[in-house]
């Protein structure tokens, strides 16, 4: 009876004990540009309607790991603005922003965050802005930086064996081949 219950106690971790001397979870970017395209929806404003003012929404999101920096993940983020100035025709712009930041694992909830965020570039359609304009829309920019490293980029699924060892441990994230690695060594 003593035996039975033993045999089936090591039966039961066997899977945790061959898993616990390493386990990884890698995250593609393609992988990471779906959940943000699926979870963020962006859009801000800033200034004072009719006076000066800008409005940024987010059409599109793609994330690129390790791609700029070895230790970095880039979110190139496609935007649509609209600026008002005074009295002058409101101004249309297709806007191709690009963000950088490091990835931080938050253990309580199992989420991926952006953090240590730089703006890489900002530009319409290949064409550099004026200063005036950037001016006007970066206070816009920043707050889109700003929640894109507030929201999780990437959230580990608890209902599968491996990515709940991840989340109940506190794994080190790292850059490799173009993913995000998430890794727990014993």
């Amino acid at each position: 009876m003593i035996h039975i219950k033993l045999s089936r106690i090591l039966a039961s971790l066997l899977p945790v004990i061959l898993l616990s001397g390493c386990v990884s979870y890698s995250v593609t970017e393609q992988e990471m540009t779906n959940y943000l395209n699926d979870n963020l929806q962006l859009n801000q404003s800033v200034g004072i309607e009719n006076v000066m003012y800008a409005k940024v929404a987010v059409d599109d999101l793609q994330v690129k790991i390790g791609r700029t920096d070895a230790d970095r993940v880039a979110v190139f983020a496609n935007t649509k603005a609209q600026l008002q100035m005074l009295s002058e025709q409101n101004i249309d712009l297709d806007l191709d922003i690009e963000f950088s930041a490091i990835p931080e694992y938050e253990q309580e909830s199992g989420e991926i965050y952006l953090k240590s965020l730089r703006l890489e570039r900002i530009d319409e359609e290949g064409q550099i802005l004026t200063p005036e304009i950037k001016r006007l829309i970066q206070p816009a920019v920043a707050m889109i930086g700003m929640a894109v490293s507030e929201y999780p980029v990437y959230k580990l699924d608890s209902t599968t064996v491996k990515q709940a060892l991840l989340k109940s441990s506190n794994p080190k994230v790292v850059v490799k081949d173009n993913k995000l690695v998430i890794e727990f060594f014993d």
